[in-house]
């Protein structure tokens, strides 16, 4: 044992230097190991012995009740009339056969809340191979501990990239997620863990898991989707005023979003709505216009095809600038009175033009990117990127009056003014590019929103403002904005799908070649982005659809001839 801990010291000296200094500040103990056990206070951790308990727990994860098992995806049958190309490619090698089988040697995505002694880690290390391993002790001592235990250098030599370790303190949402998403496909079928103990910090940890699996398979789009937003792009460019240039003003910039938190910012914008430029976004148009507050632009960036109806009892009426990405429904931008056009950012054809440097992935993150464009002063009220659970999320006398919008679950953070809110998964990634944008442009942003804390944004409850010239100020913005016709933009799959074909050629006899076959292919995706960011935009989405049911399905079938069909199949993004 002792041996094993100066070979670990070491190892972690020369390669991880941090995780050393960490294990030798440790000056108090509180655990003691003797008699093949942990103890406490004179009280032993482990009902048994470290031997006896960690064998248990690590015999057979997959079937040992003492693991949680969480699948994300039920393969299944695509609608071909709504995906043409997508659905077309999945049914083709599509079964109902799921009885998945695992090989006795490999384990899905696996996650380990705690080490205590550590045991039960080096026993699965010894036996498996894993698609990726995230271990998170919350505990400094244990990790120690585990030194005595664990074989740290053959762990990160036979797990490589496929390793994630976090010790001590809160652990950070979005280290969960680049754990995830450097491996997304291959770790969006099954995960599997296992919790030593209870602690907040790791019940805060599973609960962090649990909201990025929830929303892992969400916001991959499909080549369908995409299409959708180039046919409705391709109808409005080159006929209204698009935004070319950046302009600074002198005036500050109100984005007003739709969160619950606008009911009680209301009267902030009545009293300075003289002061500030006012500019909406999403369905926060229709609570304004309610109170008689008239914002001066007004942005839209969805390309879902009910925009038209949401806005039909709202724009018409509305006699500000309208401000709406190209990819909108055309029929929205006929409905406003003075028509303004931008170029979203994460388009498939954004390399073509200039985009809004921040627009996504929120209407939110549009509007703030927007004021950020003119000025270094903005004023946030209804961005509450959070909630509260058990009540609603968005204003009263909204879009969302008539939907089920109470929030029944999330994750914890800091609020603006609360001690703590909870968010999701699409809130925190808005609220990280907002805090970015105020980091990177120096910007001075007053929050007034009853939500998330925003970094760099000070919570600001009311504040009188001088007025300002508005006529004078937005003739100043409108600038900024240019009349011009655009070559056609146009996007070649060929390249792209030929590599995909010869990919899908990979040799695989086991189940860690197929993962690796699989984070292959993924991989070629993403890289390919660096050569042609239109085609991966176009095809990304579409592709790792295909590439997680043929995963799963590979746990059922033999891959090789669903990888003949899928090769076969491709060309049908190509037309």
């Amino acid at each position: 044992m002792q041996k094993l801990f100066e070979k670990n010291l070491k190892f972690f000296y020369e390669n991880i230097p941090s995780y050393y200094k960490l294990i030798t500040s440790i000056k108090k103990r509180n655990f003691q190991i003797k008699n093949d056990n942990l103890y406490h206070n004179g009280n032993p951790i482990y009902p048994n012995s470290i031997t006896i308990d960690s064998k248990t727990i690590s015999t057979n994860p997959l079937k040992n009740p003492l693991w949680e098992k969480s699948f994300f995806i039920n393969p299944d049958f695509w609608d071909e009339k709504e995906f043409y190309a997508t659905g077309k490619v999945i049914n083709s090698f599509m079964s109902k056969e799921k009885n998945y089988a695992f090989e006795s040697d490999f384990l899905p995505t696996t996650m380990l809340f705690g080490l205590l002694s550590g045991k039960h880690l080096q026993n699965l290390v010894e036996k498996y191979y894993f698609q990726s391993l995230f271990i998170y002790e919350p505990n400094p001592e244990f990790f120690a501990i585990s030194l005595y235990f664990v074989d740290y250098e053959k762990l990160y030599t036979k797990l490589d990239k496929r390793l994630f370790l976090w010790i001590g303190g809160e652990i950070d949402y979005f280290a969960i997620e680049k754990f995830f998403y450097e491996r997304v496909v291959t770790s969006s079928f099954l995960n599997i863990y296992y919790k030593a103990y209870e602690h907040p910090l790791i019940n805060d940890a599973i609960a962090k898991f649990s909201n990025i699996q929830a929303g892992k398979l969400r916001g991959w789009g499909t080549y369908e989707d995409e299409t959708k937003g180039i046919k409705k792009h391709q109808k409005n460019i080159n006929k209204y005023p698009i935004l070319e240039e950046k302009i600074k003003i002198n005036a500050p910039i109100c984005v007003i979003a739709n969160g619950k938190s606008l009911e009680e910012a209301i009267e902030f914008i009545k009293k300075n709505r003289d002061s500030m430029i006012l500019v909406s976004v999403g369905t926060a148009i229709k609570p304004l216009l309610k109170h008689e507050i008239r914002p001066d632009f007004h942005i839209e960036q969805e390309r879902i095809d009910i925009l038209p109806d949401v806005l039909k009892d709202t724009l018409p009426f509305f006699n500000g600038y309208f401000l709406g990405a190209s990819v909108v429904d055309e029929k929205v931008f006929k409905m406003a009175k003075k028509p303004l056009m931008f170029i979203r950012e994460a388009f498939t054809l954004e390399d073509c033009y200039k985009p809004l440097i921040g627009s996504s992935p929120i209407v939110g993150n549009a509007g703030f990117a927007f004021a950020a464009n003119f000025t270094d002063e903005i004023y946030l009220c209804g961005m509450d990127l959070g909630f509260k659970i058990g009540q609603k999320k968005h204003a009263s006398g909204s879009f969302y009056d008539d939907r089920d919008d109470t929030a029944k679950s999330g994750i914890k953070i800091k609020g603006n003014f609360d001690d703590y809110v909870y968010t999701d998964s699409l809130f925190l990634s808005s609220k990280d590019k907002i805090e970015k944008m105020i980091e990177m442009f120096n910007l001075k942003v007053y929050n007034l929103s009853k939500g998330a804390y925003i970094k760099g944004a000070k919570p600001l409850k009311d504040k009188n403002l001088p007025k300002i010239d508005k006529e004078k100020v937005i003739s100043q913005m409108l600038k900024a904005f240019k009349t011009k016709k655009y070559p056609p933009c146009n996007v070649d799959t060929k390249p792209l799908l030929k590599a995909l074909k010869e990919a899908f050629k990979l040799k695989i006899t086991n189940q860690k070649e197929l993962t690796g076959a699989v984070d292959f292919i993924e991989d070629l995706v993403k890289e390919y982005a660096k050569i042609d960011k239109k085609t991966f935009t176009l095809l990304k989405g579409s592709i790792f659809h295909i590439l997680i049911n043929f995963y799963a399905l590979s746990f059922s079938k033999n891959p090789k001839e669903m990888q003949e069909i899928i090769s076969e199949n491709l060309d049908v993004f190509s037309k």
